[in-house]
């Protein structure tokens, strides 16, 4: 050991001074001996070392960390135990957590948020690949070093995504992550995977763009409420300016149900990269028909189905473009009225080239001369800006197509004279049998499953190209509808467009807030069932104050809907809620009429995590919406450990349990003949005045005469022969 007043582990990382803490442990900064560099290590409180599924979890952090290479993942160095409880030794990057850099400057720009947010997605993909979810995507666990780079740190909650059933470490009142970053599915302690980080890192990519979450509360319970049940503002409508297509980003990010958020990282980090390369914008898909000239509702395209499946693009054809003749800004003629569209570029949205499919800023009065205005695609799969400066090509491309075509015409018409045999005495061209084989029946697949689709095509020599709908008629995953159309005669190899019901997904219409006969009709037209509970509340009577499921949640058509009715202001009965999970308190609580608020107390009954009672307690009665508190457990309560070195043993063993605690091993030390240290403790671990839980075993060493050997009184209140087993040891 360099210096004595220095703690060190491993005889070579000495700690000098604590930089943070977490949830079950504490961060030095250390000095490697070594190999003379500064080191990050992180020690797990020693009140959870005796606890196996802490210890398993934090070990499962280095293991699984530690396989982790990747530049924008902070590095794991080494693991072990020491001094009763166990370290991890990391890498120590020089600079500040992004929580530090919003508090002291305030909301990022739209561009540097997205280029901090793609190198998060890029070390998300590196851990998703290697079967790993974060769990604590947060402001605080991304940090940027001083020369700008971008590091994810802190996988002290990660876990396995294929885990067996028996290896899961996660219980009620275990650590969770952070709620003001909880996923839906986080909240509801659901499975999680690679796209609850996604969630995390939409909640991150917002507060840095906006200054603050989409989501607060008072308490972390009413937070993660939010999380199921409320959507997120848009940071346009907050006053903050950001482009179309970053912000149709975060939302994509922020979606309730994982299937609707992006796939994988990379998939995120790829529309990053559109929008910095500056995709600002949602590309305009308008199919024109000749519904748009008799002036009928133009059919917009439809958007790609988002998730997992394939997608479709659809293409627009240039609009004519001039130039205005005294501004210069471009102006488009409408393609009904002839009139002159002038688009004039503004701060958030450049000016588009001529022939580029621009986005009519939200507001915008439609063009003159009545002409139907624009129609726009909500946020899409993928971003992209439509840059149209290869006219000349085209109209080179379009030259040589149409030779080309009028050549195959004539070379078809002349083969056709020839086979009718009218011109010389050849006979007509017989066709082998080798000659029709390069032509296919397509199959008919209308009806089966896209798999079984799929397969049939292939065996065909066709390739199979599926795009997704919603279909109320045909089950999802079945196709209703292919090109070309079956028995028709195609060339191997060629495609065969395939239209695949991606089904219904109901979900439960908003109903809170209405009048009874109202929230029924509503629920029966939408195909729900609807169970009615009355209460008081200081609700106007028969209003509904509360649904379940909520808003917007996905229901089985014909399962049940329960609304809470209001019978007006009264005298009501607190419910019990012992025992339940907070997030299940709070919501009975809210659809009885109450506030609620949280409190926490030790307890050594009710586990941690759990609700010990509420106050006012359960069954008293009070006026609807009343405030009350629901008071969670901390699990058992802590004690200090007395100090007892150089109290008599049985003096210190009376210390000990009067505190709740118990001795553990007793190890006797050799004293010199006549000193007063005999029978007295001479050391004790864990050390004095560390808070700790009830019934912690506390070790200690006694001194005792190195030649009598004097038999000491240690035996413990649980009859082990304690004393025997310590001279056991000494010899």
């Amino acid at each position: 050991m360099s210096d004595q007043s220095l703690t060190v582990f491993n005889g070579r990382y000495e700690l000098l001074r604590r930089i943070a803490r977490g949830g079950m442990a504490d961060v030095y900064l250390a000095r490697d001996a070594s190999l003379d560099r500064q080191v990050a290590v992180k020690v797990l409180f020693p009140e959870f070392a005796n606890d196996p599924s802490f210890v398993e979890r934090f070990r499962r952090e280095a293991k699984a960390a530690a396989n982790l290479n990747h530049p924008n993942i902070v590095g794991i160095y080494d693991w072990g135990q020491e001094q009763g409880t166990y370290y991890i030794v990391m890498e120590y990057v020089v600079g500040r957590s992004m929580a530090d850099v919003l508090r002291s400057t305030g909301p990022l720009s739209p561009d540097r948020a997205a280029e901090i947010a793609s190198d998060v997605a890029e070390a998300l993909s590196s851990a998703h690949s290697a079967g790993l979810v974060h769990r604590d995507i947060k402001l605080g666990n991304i940090i940027v070093s001083d020369d700008g780079q971008v590091k994810v740190a802190d996988f002290g909650i990660a876990t396995a995504l294929a885990q067996r059933a028996g290896d899961n470490l996660t219980h009620i009142g275990s650590v969770m992550g952070t709620a003001t970053y909880f996923s839906p599915e986080q909240a509801r302690g659901k499975a999680l995977d690679g796209r609850s980080d996604l969630y995390s890192l939409g909640i991150v990519l917002y507060e840095m763009i906006v200054g603050k979450p989409p989501f607060t509360a008072d308490t972390s319970t009413a937070v993660a409420v939010k999380h199921v049940q409320e959507r997120p503002l848009p940071p346009s409508m907050l006053g903050v300016s950001v482009a179309q297509s970053l912000e149709a980003i975060i939302l994509k990010l922020l979606a309730k149900n994982p299937a609707n958020r992006y796939p994988r990282a990379d998939d995120l980090r790829a529309d990053l990269r559109r929008y910095l390369d500056g995709a600002h914008r949602i590309p305009e898909r308008v199919i024109q028909s000749s519904s748009v000239r008799t002036g009928e509702r133009p059919v917009t395209a439809k958007q790609p189905r988002t998730g997992s499946q394939p997608r479709t693009r659809t293409k627009t054809g240039p609009v004519p473009t001039t130039r205005h003749p005294t501004s210069g800004q471009p102006t488009t003629r409408h393609p009904t009225s002839g009139q002159p569209i002038t688009r004039q570029p503004t701060a958030s949205q450049p000016a588009v080239s001529a022939g580029g499919s621009g986005v009519q800023p939200p507001g915008t009065p439609p063009p003159p001369g009545g002409g139907p205005p624009h129609q726009y695609v909500p946020p899409a799969y993928y971003y992209e800006e439509v840059h149209r400066s290869d006219g000349w090509k085209r109209t080179l491309l379009m030259v040589v197509g149409l030779v080309l075509l009028l050549g195959a015409l004539g070379f078809l018409a002349i083969t056709f004279y020839d086979s009718l045999g009218l011109n010389d005495e050849t006979p007509p061209t017989v066709t082998t049998p080798s000659d029709e084989a390069v032509l296919v029946e397509v199959p008919d697949v209308i009806g089966l499953s896209y798999g079984e689709a799929d397969a049939r095509l292939r065996s065909a020599g066709l390739e199979p190209e599926p795009s997704y709908q919603v279909n109320t008629e045909f089950p999802e995953n079945t196709v209703f509808a292919q090109s070309p159309p079956a028995g028709q005669r195609i060339a191997e190899e060629e495609t065969v467009a395939l239209t695949v019901s991606q089904g219904e997904i109901p979900r439960v219409p908003p109903v809170r807030g209405r009048n009874r006969v109202d929230a029924e009709e509503i629920l029966q037209n939408a195909g729900f069932q609807v169970i009615v509970i009355e209460g008081p509340s200081q609700a106007e009577a028969g209003t509904v104050v509360f649904q379940e499921p909520g808003s917007g949640a996905e229901l089985a058509l014909g399962e049940a809907v329960t609304i809470t009715v209001s019978t007006g202001p009264g005298q009501i009965f607190v419910p019990d809620v012992r025992g339940q999970s907070p997030f299940d308190a709070i919501q009975t609580l809210i659809g009885q009429g109450f506030r609620v608020a949280e409190r926490r107390e030790p307890s050594a009954d009710v586990p941690e995590g759990e609700i010990i009672d509420t106050d006012p307690a359960h069954g008293f009665p009070v006026s609807a919406g009343l405030e009350v508190f629901i008071i969670i457990s901390d699990g058992p309560p802590l004690v200090i450990i007395p100090d007892v070195q150089g109290l008599l043993f049985d003096t210190a063993r009376l210390a000990i349990e009067r505190e709740g605690l118990t001795i553990g091993s007793v190890t006797f030390e050799p004293v010199e003949p006549g000193s007063t240290d005999v029978g007295r403790i001479l050391a004790q671990t864990p050390p004095p005045d560390l808070e700790v839980a009830t019934e912690t075993a506390v070790d200690v060493v006694v001194g005792a005469l190195s030649e009598e050997g004097d038999q000491l009184d240690t035996e413990p209140a649980d009859g082990e022969g304690a004393e025997n087993e310590g001279q056991g040891q000494t010899g």
